[in-house]
Parts: structure tokens; C-alpha cells; sequence
């Protein structure tokens, strides 16, 4: 399953009782296809306004970066942006009409073309880069009211609309036309067209030239003309199936003839035409799902689809368990997360929950037997945590509700800087009060739209957008100025407020967020030494690190527990990060593992002489994981008798919680939840040193 993101907008000219009449028009959502119900996934084709999970744009951002590192040469973009109609010219040249595809969906989309005039005058319509006719045509056959113009700057298209025997002269002249170029065309008188109808074009026009092609077509609209565009919308699945060699520039590319095809925003296309002269009625992007009906089987992989949905929060748990995940990489090769969540919801409630075929041979059948066994263990384990399938399935997500979180990262630019930067580029901030009570924090970020962003009334350097912004292309975010930063996550950094010029350390690092913060937080001055034990982690730490600017960052690849801290080197470490994989690291065994260190526990303490405070914090909403964790430093753990748990913000509402030790000093601990926060759950300890 795949989604495809298409943009379509409405625009009018001046103000006039024509744009009533179109609005009211429009009162129709675009689409009719919602899914509603997982298990009639494949009742269609296709549904409409499906946003993708999460977990989906990390692997958009990294499709982006692959595409990114692997560009066109700049030598070979400068020829193909050259002369981009002479591409076309030749498409046409070869394919002649193979390519006529007949939009039955304009009645339903562009309705506005299909309202007869009481009068019954005549709409004229011009339709631009018509090809040979695939709107035109229908056009012409369905809307008798209709004039067309028909444009493109191919003059074999032209020469081949023209010789269909479809089309008559007495209802439409396709003429050659480049709507680049400032020479101006003699067919068609300004200021009197009803509609521009732009269907797949503008993407194909060079973003330099975009408003040179807008201005041009906007001054052949009548008053109270509509522009009426559908195209490429960011992230579509056109643009996340380009390869190597095909970006050309941010979200341009050369498809496999070298013709361009760019991908837009809603935000671009309405700066586009605003600054065109024209005034807004409708502006959205479709994002629909794809799928493959083809390759369906009703009975097995519609239970597989919606089982693995409604228990993925706890399949994730599982693949998370060290056990299972070390398990599933060295004995089966196993990387890919959907695919380990859909074999471990097979191997524990599927057709192998009760046994994996005893009958087959090989060594991939005796894995699967060995990781049903370590699966039944660890799920055993959760399940004495509390941790259950049930207790893990939240009827609806809330992640689809919460806010696009942005840090700026100030050692690349200051905020100040930063936030003109964005209001030139149309965002309008506004400041919520410091003392904000939670329930009016929820209802104006939960109702936050497009262009209005906040500065967080928490966190500093923190800002707030409105929730489904997508923001991975923007050149801030990809020149390292502004990270794509959950608000609970920049927790743990913020409390600990490390003093520039110090010497700092986050002991479980990767992939870099708060690394990158407290290089930040200390101006860039001082030293922060980032540990993590997997390889593959500290390249996408050190990355990270690159593109902040953090140049006072040392990654090491390393697991902390045996570093050698009475290396001079960490002598004047003041401020540690601790903030270990969650819900998988162990938690729940972590007497075992205390055994192991506990006699270097209290050596490895005084080595850290100078350390002021610390900071454990967790992604887990777990209490054994959290408070749990806490409860046994403060009363068995040498750490104790050195530092104190001290309250890091005291206009935090959401706090620790009792459990069973009763101990009010986790009230001095901090929680963050989708549903009280509008972030991801987190949660947050600071430790402070005692007074000599």
C-alpha cells in the first residue's frame, strides 16, 4: 500500500459575484472515499485523505537524503533545465498519441466547467499544456457551453490536436505557446477568459520561471476568472520511487525521457498565486492510499493487515526486547520493521501461535522454532509489567493530533533570526503566555492552522506548527537550522541547562537530538561526549552532528557501561544525559544488571567529581521503566547519597506518579503524554549534587 499526494486548488480573480456562485459550488469534499474500517481496505482502489503513520516520515526523510547524496551533476543540470520544451518536443515526436488518457474524473473535480450559463453564452477555457487533448477532448464531448483554447509549447502536440477529427474549429483553437517566455501570444485577448484550467503543468516548468508562467496566465482571466490547477503534491509516491541520478535540485527531478517535474506544497502554490493578483477559494492537498487489489488474499491478509494494526504498539514493544531484536538481525537478517512486526504477531497469534511446523527442515525453520520460544519468554516478562497486548491498543492514535514540534538550533542561527527568516516566508508567529493553563495550551495548539505557529511557552528556542506540516524539505531544516524535534524529547536537554564552556555527556546518544541540543543550549563552546554501542547509530549520530554545526561534540561508539571514566579526559564532566532505549532496554531484568556493575557503581560516581547534575529520561510510559527506575536509585543506589532529586520545572503540571512505593519525592519527577501535552510520552528526573 502506497500513498499518492496530488495538489488541487481554486483561485479567482477580483472580487465578484462569480465567486460566490463557485463556492457555493464546491461545498463537495474532493473525493468520496474514506477509510473508515481497516478490514474493507480493499473494498477500492484507492481512499481518499489518509495521512501515513508516523514512523512513515523518518523513512521519507531518508529516501529524500539517499535521493540528495546521489544527485544530478551540475554540469548535466544546467543542460537539462536549458531547454526543457525541446524534452516534450521529442516526447511527442516518439509517442505521437500513445499517451491520451481520457480525465472522466473533471466532472467531478472541476465541476465549476460543467455549470451551463442561464444566458447560454459561452465559458471560455483555456487549457494549458494540453498535450494532444486529454482534457480537451473531454471537455469539448461533455460541455457543450464550453470555448477552448488549448495551449502547449510542442508543436507536434499542437499539430496532432489539431488533426483530430474530435475536435472542430468552431469550439476550439490549440495554438503553440511557451508560458515562460515573455513574448506574448496573439490568440488569446487579456481579461477574457472564465477559466485557466492548469492540469499537470506547472510541475513541469522550471521553479525559476513559475511566476513569469503564472503572471502570464493570470492576465488573460476576466474579472472574476478562476484558475483551476491540479499537479504534484509533495511526497508523492512519483517523487519517493525516484532513484539515483534523478534530483535536480529540492524536489525537482528528470524523469527516465529528461523531461522535469517538480513537487509542490499548498504553501508554495498559494504564495504563487497571491503574489499573482489572485484571491483564494480553495487550496488542499489529496493524500490518497493506493492499493494493490490485485494481490490480495481477503481471507489471510486482511487479518494480518488489521490484527498487526491493532496490536502494533505492542509487536513494537516486543521487537524492541534485545532478545528478539539481536535475534531477528543475526539468525533471519531481519531489519525491516514491518515485516518483524507482522512474523512476531504470525509466530504468537497466527497460524503458527500454537506451534511452528515441527516438519520443516532447514535453518531458517529452526529459527523460527528458537525465536517462537524467545518470543513466548519475553512476552511473558511484558506481561508480568503489566505490559499487554490490551493494555497497548489505544482505540484511536493520537499521534495524528499532535503539532509539528521545531527547535532552532541556535548554533547555526539565532532565534531572532530564525523566526524573520520564517515570516518572510509567510509563517506569522504569535507568543502564548509563560503561565498558559493546560487546557488553554490544548485548545489553541490543538486548533493551531496554517500560516500561525507559536513560540512554546516551556521550552525555549522551541516552536509550534500546526499538526501535519511537513516541513523535512524545507532549507532551514535541511541546512541544520531548524530540527524536526519532538517538545518532550527536548526536555531532557533543557532541565539539565548545561553552562557554556562545560563539559557535558550523553551516555546513550543516537541518533543526536539532544546531543545537538545541549551543544546548542552551551553556545557551542565547551565539550559534549556522545556514547552509543551500535555502529550504525553513531554514523547517523555523527550526521546529525555534522549538519547542526555542533563542533563541540566527540561521538564515540561505545557502550558507557564500560568506558573508562577515570580517563583524565572526562575529569571535568559536569552534566550527564542518561536516556536509555525504552520499553525493550531491559527494564524489567534491571536487578540482573545491576549485579553485573555493582561494585564499579559507586568507583564510577567519584571518577565523575565535578558532576553537578544528571538527567535520566525515558520514552516509555511505563512505571517500572520511569518512577520504577527512580524509587530503587533513591532508596538502594549510592547515587543517593551524593545527589538529589530535584523538581527541574516547577510550572509543569504533568507529574510522576506514586505506584506502589508511595515515595512524594517522584512528584518532583516530570511526564509528558499526547493527551494532557500534545507531545510524545516521556518522561524526565533530574539529579542535582548535594551541598559539600
Amino acid at each position: 500500500m502506497t500513498t499518492t499526494n496530488s495538489i488541487s486548488n481554486n483561485y479567482t480573480g477580483e472580487v465578484s459575484k462569480i465567486e460566490k456562485r463557485q463556492q457555493t459550488m464546491r461545498n463537495d469534499p474532493f473525493g468520496q472515499r474514506y477509510l473508515r474500517d481497516e478490514c474493507a481496505v480493499f473494498d477500492y482502489n484507492a481512499w481518499d485523505d489518509v495521512d501515513w503513520p508516523e514512523e512513515k516520515e523518518a523513512e521519507i526523510h531518508q529516501t529524500i537524503q539517499a535521493q540528495m547524496a546521489d544527485a544530478v551533476p551540475e554540469s548535466v543540470s544546467l543542460s537539462l533545465l536549458e531547454n526543457p520544451k525541446d524534452r516534450w518536443e521529442a516526447f511527442f515526436e516518439t509517442h505521437n498519441n500513445k499517451f491520451f488518457m481520457d480525465r472522466k474524473w473533471l466532472s467531478r473535480e472541476f465541476s465549476e466547467l460543467f455549470v451551463r450559463p442561464k444566458d447560454n453564452s459561452k465559458i471560455n477555457v483555456l487549457d494549458v499544456g494540453c498535450g494532444m487533448g486529454n482534457t480537451t477532448i473531454p471537455l469539448l464531448q461533455s460541455a457543450e457551453h464550453l470555448f477552448m483554447y488549448s495551449c502547449d509549447f510542442s508543436k507536434k502536440a499542437i499539430e496532432t490536436l489539431r488533426n483530430d477529427q474530435r475536435i472542430s474549429s468552431e469550439r476550439c483553437r490549440p495554438f503553440v505557446w511557451d508560458i515562460t517566455e515573455n513574448a506574448h501570444q496573439t490568440e488569446v485577448a487579456d481579461g477574457t477568459l472564465d477559466f485557466v484550467l492548469c492540469i499537470f503543468v506547472l510541475s513541469a516548468v522550471r521553479p525559476d520561471r513559475l511566476r513569469a508562467a503564472v503572471s502570464n496566465l493570470v492576465a488573460l482571466l476576466r474579472p472574476g476568472g478562476m484558475l483551476l490547477l491540479k499537479d504534484y503534491g509533495r511526497h508523492d509516491l512519483t517523487q519517493l520511487r525516484f532513484k539515483s541520478g534523478r534530483l535536480i535540485q529540492h524536489n525537482l527531478y528528470r524523469r527516465g525521457d529528461d523531461t522535469l517535474v517538480y513537487f509542490f506544497t499548498t504553501e508554495e502554490m498559494d504564495e504563487l498565486f497571491r503574489e499573482a493578483g489572485l484571491e483564494k477559494i480553495q487550496n488542499f492537498m489529496d493524500k490518497r492510499l493506493v492499493v494493490n487489489r490485485a494481490k490480495r488474499d481477503k481471507k489471510v491478509l486482511l487479518k494480518i493487515c488489521c490484527e498487526v494494526a491493532k496490536h502494533r504498539h505492542w509487536l513494537q514493544q516486543l521487537a524492541c526486547r534485545p532478545a528478539v531484536n539481536t535475534f531477528l538481525a543475526r539468525e533471519l537478517s531481519c531489519s525491516d520493521t514491518s515485516y518483524q512486526l507482522v512474523l512476531i504477531f504470525e509466530l504468537l497469534h497466527g497460524k503458527w501461535k500454537s506451534k511452528v511446523p515441527t516438519n520443516g527442515n532447514g535453518q531458517r525453520w529452526t529459527a523460527l522454532r528458537e525465536l517462537k520460544t524467545i518470543l513466548d519468554e519475553e512476552s511473558d516478562l511484558l506481561l508480568k509489567d503489566g505490559v499487554s497486548s490490551a493494555s497497548l491498543s489505544p482505540a484511536e492514535s493520537s499521534a495524528s493530533l499532535l503539532p509539528r514540534y521545531v527547535r532552532v538550533n541556535t548554533v547555526r542561527m539565532s532565534f531572532a533570526q530564525a523566526v524573520e527568516q520564517l515570516e518572510r516566508d509567510g509563517w506569522c508567529l504569535c507568543r502564548l503566555k509563560k503561565r498558559i493553563t493546560p487546557s488553554k495550551y490544548r485548545r489553541l495548539v490543538s486548533t493551531l492552522e496554517s500560516p500561525k505557529i507559536y513560540v512554546d511557552p516551556h521550552i525555549d528556542d522551541l516552536l509550534i506548527f500546526p499538526r501535519g506540516v511537513d516541513l523535512h524539505n524545507n532549507k532551514l531544516v535541511t541546512d541544520g537550522i531548524l530540527v524536526l524535534q519532538d517538545k518532550a524529547s527536548c526536555l531532557s536537554a533543557f532541565v539539565l541547562q548545561p553552562e557554556p564552556g562545560a563539559s557535558a555527556m550523553d551516555v546513550c546518544a543516537a541518533p543526536g537530538m539532544k546531543t545537538t541540543h545541549l551543544a546548542a543550549l552551551m553556545q557551542n563552546r565547551g565539550t559534549v561526549w556522545a556514547f552509543d554501542r551500535d555502529q550504525k547509530r553513531v554514523e547517523v549520530l555523527r550526521q546529525m552532528v555534522k549538519r547542526s554545526g555542533a563542533g563541540i561534540v566527540t561521538a564515540q561508539c561505545a557502550d558507557f557501561l564500560r568506558v573508562n571514566l577515570l580517563d583524565g579526559r572526562y575529569k571535568k564532566v559536569k552534566f550527564v544525559v542518561v536516556d536509555p532505549p525504552c520499553s525493550g532496554s531491559g527494564m524489567a531484568k534491571r536487578s540482573e544488571h545491576l549485579d553485573e556493575f555493582e561494585e564499579p557503581d559507586e568507583q564510577r560516581i567519584k571518577a565523575l567529581a565535578n558532576l553537578q547534575r544528571l538527567v535520566y529520561s525515558t520514552c516509555s510510559v511505563h512505571w517500572a521503566e520511569n518512577e520504577g527506575v527512580i524509587s530503587e536509585i533513591l532508596s538502594t543506589s549510592p547515587l543517593s547519597e551524593h545527589f538529589s532529586l530535584v523538581d527541574p520545572l516547577p510550572q509543569w503540571r504533568h507529574r510522576g506518579q506514586l505506584g506502589q512505593s508511595g515515595n512524594t519525592e517522584l512528584r518532583k519527577c516530570l511526564r509528558a503524554s499526547p493527551k494532557r501535552d500534545l507531545t510524545n510520552g516521556f518522561f524526565v528526573a533530574l539529579f542535582q549534587r548535594r551541598n559539600s
